[in-house]
Order: C-alpha cells, then sequence, then structure tokens
C-alpha cells in the first residue's frame, strides 16, 4: 500500500488492536494542553445543542430525519490535510476484514475495558453506489458482560461510507445507529445514537442473575463528529430522559427509587461537562454537575437529598464499611430533608472523594466498591 492512495482490495486478516483510553486522550489534549477549566465550564452550548437539548420538546417538524454529518456542526476553522484527490468514477476497491479483535482499556482503571471480537466485514469503497456489512462476533465489556451477535449495513455513495438509522439491540437496550465517513479533507465523520423510549431490563447481560437495577422508561440522543484528522475539532452532545427509576441491592433487598430523571452532557477537544445530572424520588434524590479534561483534570459535586429516615440508613451504610467513612447529613430549608455534598476531584492522578472522617479524601473507586459491594457486615434494610 506504500505510495498509494486508493486500492482495488484490501484484506486485513488477523488484526488485532489494543487502544488505551489515556492515549486517546493525550491525542485530543494536545492542541489545547494550555486550556482552563473556566473555558469548559463556561462554555456556553451553541445552537444546535440548545435546540436539541430537549428532544421531547421538539414539533414534529423539527424531528425530520437528518444525516449524522451536519456541515454546520463541523468547525470550520481548523487545520485541514490536503484533500483527498476524487478517484474515477468507473474504479471501486473494497476492504475486506476477517477474525479481527480491537480492544478500548484503560491503563489507570484496573479491569476497565471494552472488546470486539471476531470482526468480519466487506466495505466498499469509490465508484458507484455499493452495500457491505461488518459483523462482529463477540462484544465484551469489563470481561464480565457479554453480547453476541452483531451485524451492521453500510452503504457507499457519494464519497461516503454510510450507516442510516440501523435498529440493532446490544446490551439489552434497542438503538437506533447512523454514521458516516466522507473521503474529503479532513475525512470529516458523525455518529448519531438514539435509544427510542423502551423499558430496561439487563437480567439477560448479567448472565441471568438480577439486574441490579430497572427503568420503566428510557430515551436518550447521543451525537459526536468532527474531523478524523483532526482530533481536536470533535464535538458531542449527549441527553438522556428516564422515569420510574429502581436500583437494587441484593444484599438486603433494599434499594433506591427515582420516579424521573435526566442526563445531558456536552463534549469538545477541552473536555466534557456534565449539564445537569438528575434523579427525583420520593424519598431520595442525586444531583449532579462537573466536568472532566482531556489534560486529565476532573471535578464534581454529587448532592444527596434525602428524607430524615432514609439520611440515617444512607449514613449507617457507609459508616460500617471497613474504611473510616462518614457520610454526615446537614438540615435543609425544610425540616423534613437532609442533604449531604460528596466532592470529588482528580489529585495526582487519582480520583479522590471527600468521604471520609472530617471529610478527608479518600480514593474513589475503592471506596464505592466498598461501600456499594464489598462488605460482609449485615446491613441496613433501606425504608
Amino acid at each position: 500500500l506504500k505510495g498509494k492512495r486508493r486500492w482495488d482490495r484490501l484484506e486485513v486478516n488477523q488484526l488485532d488492536v489494543n487502544v488505551a483510553i489515556e492515549t486517546v486522550r493525550e491525542i485530543i489534549a494536545m492542541p489545547t494542553e494550555n486550556s482552563s477549566k473556566s473555558v469548559v465550564l463556561q462554555g456556553q452550548p451553541d445552537q444546535d445543542e440548545r435546540h436539541h437539548s430537549n428532544p421531547e420538546g421538539q414539533s414534529a417538524d423539527e424531528k425530520t430525519e437528518q444525516s449524522p454529518l451536519v456541515p454546520s456542526d463541523v468547525p470550520s476553522k481548523v487545520d485541514r490535510p490536503n484533500v483527498i484527490p476524487m478517484p474515477i468514477e468507473n474504479f471501486e476497491g473494497e476492504i475486506i476484514v476477517s477474525n479481527a479483535k480491537v480492544r478500548i482499556f484503560s491503563e489507570r482503571v484496573s479491569g476497565l475495558s471494552l472488546t470486539l471480537d471476531q470482526i468480519e466485514g466487506e466495505i466498499p469503497l469509490w465508484g458507484s453506489t455499493r452495500k457491505g456489512e461488518i459483523s462482529c462476533g463477540e462484544i465484551s465489556f469489563s470481561e464480565e458482560i457479554s453480547e453476541v451477535g452483531l451485524t451492521i449495513p453500510v452503504m457507499w455513495e457519494d464519497r461516503s461510507l454510510a450507516v442510516m438509522e440501523h435498529s440493532l439491540k446490544v446490551f439489552g437496550l434497542n438503538l437506533e445507529l447512523s454514521a458516516a465517513v466522507k473521503l474529503t479533507a479532513g475525512v470529516p465523520v458523525g455518529l448519531h445514537v438514539s435509544l427510542p423510549d423502551q423499558p430496561v431490563d439487563l437480567s439477560s447481560v448479567f448472565r441471568g442473575q438480577k439486574s441490579p437495577f430497572s427503568v420503566s422508561n428510557l430515551t436518550s440522543k447521543n451525537r459526536l463528529q468532527g474531523y478524523l484528522l483532526a482530533p481536536s475539532s470533535f464535538k458531542g452532545s449527549s441527553i438522556t430522559n428516564f422515569e420510574n427509576v429502581m436500583i437494587n441491592d441484593p444484599r438486603d433487598e433494599g434499594g433506591m427509587r427515582f420516579n424521573r430523571g435526566v442526563a445531558s452532557f456536552v463534549a469538545t477537544a477541552a473536555g466534557v461537562v456534565a449539564k445537569d445530572v438528575r434523579a427525583i424520588g420520593e424519598e431520595d434524590a442525586i444531583l449532579i454537575n462537573g466536568f472532566a479534561t482531556a489534560a486529565g483534570e476532573a471535578a464534581a459535586t454529587v448532592r444527596i437529598v434525602s428524607s430524615p429516615e432514609r439520611a440515617q440508613s444512607h449514613a449507617k451504610r457507609v459508616r460500617i464499611a471497613p474504611r473510616n467513612l462518614l457520610m454526615d447529613f446537614q438540615p435543609l430549608n425544610t425540616p423534613d430533608r437532609l442533604f449531604r455534598d460528596i466532592h470529588i476531584e482528580a489529585r495526582d492522578g487519582t480520583l479522590m472523594m471527600d468521604l471520609g472522617e472530617d471529610r478527608s479524601w479518600v480514593p474513589f473507586f475503592d471506596t464505592a466498591e466498598e461501600v456499594l459491594g464489598g462488605q460482609n457486615t449485615d446491613l441496613p434494610n433501606l425504608p
């Protein structure tokens, strides 16, 4: 392939790709290493993000389908590489993929990985309009949750390789996928994943065990696009709404119940901002905002608001964990509600939170495991 910009047939066999999340983050952070946290926090959503911030509130006319590549969304002022020349119309090429494997993992968080195995595909390129497909024999998350069998049709048309409104089921969720890669300057790419209104029960994903949570109604719209050859141009947004959420604890058959909630995020090369994350119930409420930059900075505040009975139960559950922890609630404006703000920060490359005694900082992941899943002591029943 050396010196070639196109080919009539390229065969890829037994390709094994391993990509660390931290490496991707460093690549994206290169042009924005000196960006300040205030830029991320104070940045206002553009007109398109405001327009899509509440998908359920759009009129029927506003919901007309569009390509995942929207010219107005791709930054115009970016260092684009040289234009890829248009091949002649009668030249047709294809990529044949067989027995490939892609693994995305974290170097810092042990066990966190996403693996796509047994990848096969026939991908058309150049020339006339043609169809192809890509299949994946197995998708596994952290080596504990897996999904078998996935096939996605692709279409080559007008210098673009696209997937349009393809429905599939992954990890028990019904998804609608649209994606496009255009062989023009900078190689713009776009991805749109939506979840239509549906209940969520992940019992099948957890290998027959009871799902740790259930949702009666869930909808979500997620978009990402930019130039493949200019990673700093990427930006995206995500908005998810849910109703009647139950988080179960199999050890004591307790749980937390939320009537409704929303999770809204925006992402740029500078980082990801949690604009509005909240879950509201009759006895408990959780509100979150925060940010994480591509340079490794991160901070968030988690506010837990509970009735006095539930607050006492939460505090006891945290207190009996092996580590010396303290979850001291404070009075809110009304006597029937207490609250506790938990601050989370990235410190010296480690995610920490102030849940120790006297609000000292303790490792986030180790503490969460001890509180949620590592206790051998009898736990209090949640009211």
